[in-house]
Parts: structure tokens; C-alpha cells; sequence
């Protein structure tokens, strides 16, 4: 049986299948006693099923861990029920029922906290450990919690194949941020994959079989000397490489950095000067002469799930208004680092001019961009270019932003027409500046082929795509992209755009 799904790495495996399918119980009558004791037996567990792996997976455990430790959140334990595990369930479905119902644009950690909430419930009653994944394998299961998502990890499972159209929620960001091949919005596939022995991944198919096949598999990352990519005319497509954190700029010693997330460094409290300033230094020395581009910490909105107070401060507005301290504070740290020159600075989620002239008073001769990703930012790019020296398109945003709709609701229409128009709007008003994309459409087949047609011609992508972006673009050429291009900016709907990218993806 073979079934079509949005892809998250892409790459080709074939292995047996292991099915994930876990059970909700609440029946086990556990009383209340000591909830923080509880809690941090808990977070003692996640810390050792992280013990060995990179540092940098620790952010992704912190999202439990400050839930578990937050003085409300145990309060409300506590007040709920006398059943430990029902009191849980309720204040957890609180929590969770906050985000879907007030923030529509946390969708994503709104299903992620669900699993969550499964996941510690099975630990307190026993029935944790009974989860063990074979290697080698691929996994089926609904959805992943953060620590499942690493588990898969350290047991080297081959590929991953979820029913969940989350996204952006955090285990996907691991399995993306670790290359292994995965794919999802597979409607029914853990009932489906008990019908089979094995399970092929093949970019965005997935394919359940009771037969070996044989395939050669692709491996998600090789090396490159040079960071720009043809096309098959000639046509030059800069590569630069998005980074979650320090540990992966090993991989990437020949590309420009062209986004560095630092909320890996907020979330795992790395916030004084120095401490910023040493790891701004590290990464600026390692790439040198290749360019860093730090971005300011995107905190606020889903950034920071457990501060719901103002959740729909986010981004530059969040360190302007609300968190002062902190920007002085990295951008303090970050021109300390600079003396190579080498580093940029990237401000998230501006909407207004004054904001970039605030943090352009602090920057001195550091050169700066802004992240198009909003549709106020995307509408006026040519009075941004007055006074900044590039741009970088985040289209996950950008999309959601124009639509008015959560990215993971499965009405969203991430290649609708209004988005194409918007891009190319901004693009053709930012010349001569440069002009990037860091954004996940750029990382998506049809998504490098269309805004490529645009003119487009820089792209930051995560180190698990380089291969398939090089694979894509050696591909194309003048009259295809100009065919391409014409055909999106004349169509009505967004079926349209996705069956005319399809095709010539295919004809490819």
C-alpha cells in the first residue's frame, strides 16, 4: 500500500516496522503526596535518556522540564483532584485547552502537550519502561513526545512515519534537525502498518509491504567545497546553512551561516555576556571567512510555551518592550565577538520601521537584516532597504500571518496563491539588497523550484537538505523556471500551483 505525506527529511530507507501505539489508562489510584518529588523523578529520567547525546538536545528536554518545575503549574496539581493521575490529566488538558482554544497559532504544542501528558501519566504508573525501540527499524506512531523523539535517536531508528500534521512542534524539529527521514499527515498509519512486516520511505511516499526490497539507500549528508549550486545553464544558487546550535558547525565549515537560532541559548540559560560572547566568538572563528548570522532571540509567542501572559508578544517587540535587559545583553555579546568581522545580526518578526532604527543605534558598523515574516514587513521591504543591508524570507510566518490560520490546521494552504504574490512583491522591492530565504519552504521540493522561478537565488536550509537541494537545482534551467514562475503568479487556487510544481518536479 502506497500513501502520499508531507516530508520533514527527505531520503529514501527501507526497513521493518515498529508501531508505537500507546493506550490512554487512568485507572491506577494514586494518591497525592509529594507532587515535586514525583515531578522530579520525572525530570531525573528525562536527563538520563539524554546522558551521552549532544548538548544541544537539552533544550528540547527543557520544554518538560520547566513545565514540571513551574510553581502554577504544581499549584494546579494540586487543587485539581485528590487522584494524583486524574489531577494531572485535568490540569495538563487546562493547559493544553488554553493554547488551542486563545492562541490559534500554538496549535502545534497544544497536540505535543497531549502526548506529553500520556507519556508522564505511563511513568508515574510504572508502564514507562515497557517502551523499547528496536534499531534499525522504522517507527509508526501517531505522534512523538520530545523524549521519544530522542529515544528513536539513540536507538538509530532508520526512518519515521507519523499520522500528526504538526509541523513545527519540537519532536519534529529533532528528527528534522538530526537528518533521519521522516514523514507525516500519513492519515491512519499505525493501524495500517499492522498489516505489514515493512515500510519504505521514499521522500514523500510511504509504502507498506509484506516484501523485502531492496534499494540503495541515500545518505542524508556529504560534503561540499563549494557553497554554490548550478543550475543546468549555469545559473548560480548560494547555499548557506540554517543552525539550531553550536555542535553542528563542524558540519559546515565551507557554507555562511545564515541563520543562527540562539533560542537554543536562552533555553538552556545561557543569557549572561560572556557566556554568549564566548559561543558567538567560537562559531565566528570556525566559519571565518565565511559569514555568521546571528539572529536575536525569537522569544515570546511559542518560543516560550509556559509564559502565556502575553502570548502574542514575540520576536524584536518582545526584547524592545519586555525584555530590555536581555538585548542589551546580546548585543553586547555579540559585538564583543565580532573581531573577525565576520557576524551579522538578524532581527525577528519586525513590523515597523522604528524598530529596526532602535537596534541599528546599538548595532555600531555591525551590518543588519530583518526576517521578512511578517505581512507589514513584506509590504513596505522597499523602505526597509533604506536602511538595512538584507532580508531573510520566513515563510512558515509569512504564510500564517497572511492566511490568518495555524500553520498545522489542516485547512492551511502553505503554496496559496496571496503567499506567492506576497513573496514576489517583497523580493522584487528589496533589490539590490540581498535577498534570502531561511524559512522551511525553501527546504520543500516545490517550494526551492517555485522561489527559485521567482528570481530568488540565496537559500539558508538545514544540513539534512543539501543534498536534495544540489540534486534539485542541477536540474533546472532558464525556460523551465521562467514556465514556472508565469504559471504561479496567473493561478487562481492553490491546487493549481501544487499540480503545475508537481509536474514539472517530476518531469525533473
Amino acid at each position: 500500500m502506497k500513501l502520499k505525506g508531507i516530508v520533514i527529511v527527505s531520503s529514501k530507507v527501507f526497513g521493518e516496522i515498529f508501531i508505537l501505539d500507546k493506550i490512554e489508562d487512568f485507572k491506577n489510584d494514586i494518591e497525592i503526596r509529594d507532587v515535586e518529588n514525583i515531578f522530579q523523578s520525572y525530570i531525573d529520567y528525562l536527563l538520563e535518556e539524554i546522558n551521552g547525546m549532544d548538548e544541544k538536545y537539552r533544550e528540547y528536554v527543557n520544554f518538560y522540564v520547566n513545565i514540571l518545575r513551574s510553581k502554577s503549574f504544581i499549584q494546579m496539581v494540586k487543587n485539581k483532584d485528590k487522584n494524583l493521575l486524574k489531577s494531572i490529566s485535568l490540569a495538563i488538558d487546562e493547559i493544553t485547552n488554553k493554547f488551542n482554544l486563545e492562541n490559534e497559532h500554538y496549535k502545534d504544542i497544544s497536540t505535543e502537550l497531549k502526548f506529553f501528558k500520556n507519556e508522564l501519566l505511563d511513568f508515574i504508573a510504572g508502564k514507562l519502561e515497557k517502551e523499547n525501540f528496536k534499531e534499525g527499524t522504522i517507527l509508526v506512531a501517531k505522534n512523538l513526545t520530545i523524549r521519544q523523539s530522542l529515544k528513536a535517536i539513540k536507538s538509530n531508528i532508520k526512518g519515521v512515519i507519523l499520522e500528526t500534521n504538526a509541523l513545527t512542534s519540537h519532536p519534529i524539529l529533532i528528527l528534522k534537525d538530526k537528518g533521519i527521514p521522516t514523514v507525516i499527515s500519513i492519515e491512519n498509519a499505525v493501524e495500517i502498518a499492522k498489516n505489514y512486516k515493512y515500510a519504505l520511505i521514499d521522500n514523500d511516499e510511504v509504502e507498506f509491504t509484506n516484501e523485502k526490497i531492496e534499494i540503495t539507500e541515500k545518505s542524508v549528508y556529504i560534503p561540499f567545497e563549494n557553497d554554490y549550486f548550478k543550475t543546468k545553464d549555469g545559473i548560480p544558487i548560494k547555499i548557506q546553512i540554517n543552525i539550531d546550535f553550536p555542535e553542528e558547525i563542524e558540519k559546515v565549515r565551507n557554507f555562511d551561516i545564515g541563520l543562527f537560532r540562539t533560542e537554543y541559548l536562552y533555553l538552556n540559560g545561557i543569557i549572561s555576556k560572556n557566556e554568549q560572547k564566548d559561543i558567538y566568538e567560537e562559531i565566528s572563528h570556525k566559519v571565518y571567512p565565511k559569514i555568521l548570522t546571528i539572529r536575536l532571540f525569537d522569544l515570546g509567542g511559542d518560543k516560550v510555551p509556559i509564559s502565556i501572559e502575553n502570548p502574542d508578544v514575540r520576536g524584536i517587540r518582545y526584547l524592545l518592550y519586555y525584555n530590555r535587559e536581555l538585548l542589551n545583553k546580546q548585543i553586547s555579546a555579540i559585538k564583543l565577538a565580532n573581531k573577525l568581522k565576520n557576524i551579522k545580526v538578524l532581527i525577528p518578526m519586525v513590523s515597523s520601521i522604528e524598530e529596526v532604527i532602535e537596534i541599528k543605534k546599538l548595532l555600531d558598523d555591525i551590518e543588519i537584516g530583518i526576517m521578512i515574516e511578517t505581512p507589514a514587513s513584506a509590504l513596505i521591504t522597499d523602505r526597509f532597504k533604506k536602511i538595512v543591508h538584507f532580508f531573510s524570507l520566513g515563510t512558515n510566518d509569512l504564510s500564517q500571518y497572511t492566511l490568518a490560520i495555524n500553520r498545522s490546521d489542516i485547512s492551511f494552504q502553505q503554496f496559496h496563491p496571496s503567499i506567492f504574490r506576497l513573496i514576489y512583491y517583497s523580493f522584487s522591492k528589496s533589490k539590490p539588497k540581498p535577498f534570502s530565504v531561511c524559512g522551511d519552504m525553501g527546504s520543500n521540493d516545490i517550494g526551492l523550484i517555485a522561489l527559485i522561478s521567482f528570481g530568488i537565488r540565496i537559500f539558508s536550509i538545514p544540513i539534512s537538505y543539501l543534498n536534495r537541494a544540489k540534486e534539485i537545482i542541477e536540474k533546472l534551467d532558464k525556460k523551465v523556471l521562467s514556465e514556472i514562475s508565469r504559471k504561479i503568479m496567473t493561478a487562481y487556487r492553490e491546487e493549481e500551483i501544487v499540480k503545475c510544481l508537481r509536474f514539472y518536479l517530476d518531469s525533473l
